[in-house]
């Protein structure tokens, strides 16, 4: 089978800084959440540029990596959530974009809520760890009288992560695409 050294060579870039910017979190952590998004769109740049196999392993890379290097172990279940959402977004809209813009979007919003609220759970409850959380505000948030509040509070901003993260993906992609696809011709 014959692979474009060109797609290596952009799959491996991409990894590499998406690993970069996971370090960066430990580095700079009041911008944790914005670093991991920008590792994760790196990892899906992996897959729209260089196709489906260098995606899935930008993204296994750069979770091994992030776990080995990265003293926050559970950042980590953010980045592959975010991550595996963009690539799936993608597919999503090579197949649903012509078949309506509820489809399409109902897709999306219900394919980004299942990663991030089960990776959520899983991460606090299964794993131990606390993700973009520090254990310091865990304990807090389990202490207040009105958590129902917080926790609407919390679901509102997850929405609007969702609708940012998609928009500011999507547009870099595209902006992107004519400068990478035309360095391959």
């Amino acid at each position: 089978m014959h692979v474009s050294s060109t797609s290596v060579a952009r799959g491996g870039v991409f990894t590499a800084l998406a690993v970069i910017c996971i370090l960066l979190t430990n580095v700079f952590s009041t911008s944790t959440l914005f670093l991991l998004i920008i590792a994760a769109c790196f990892t899906a740049f992996a897959y729209s540029f260089s196709g489906l196999k260098f995606g899935i392993a930008a993204l296994a890379a750069g979770a091994i990596l992030g776990l080995f290097l990265s003293p926050r172990k559970g950042i980590i279940f953010t980045y592959v959530g975010i991550a595996l959402y963009l690539i799936l977004a993608q597919v999503i809209e090579r197949h649903f974009y012509d078949k309506g813009m509820l489809k399409y979007w109902g897709l999306k919003c219900l394919v980004f809520n299942a990663l991030f609220w089960g990776l959520f759970f899983i991460a606090i409850s299964v794993a131990g760890v606390t993700g973009i959380f520090s254990a310091k505000a865990i304990a807090n948030f389990k202490k207040m009288d009105y958590k129902w509040a917080l926790i609407l509070l919390f679901v509102v901003a997850v929405e609007f992560c969702f609708a940012v993260i998609d928009r500011v993906f999507f547009m870099a992609r595209n902006r992107l695409e004519p400068i990478l696809m035309k360095s391959e011709r």
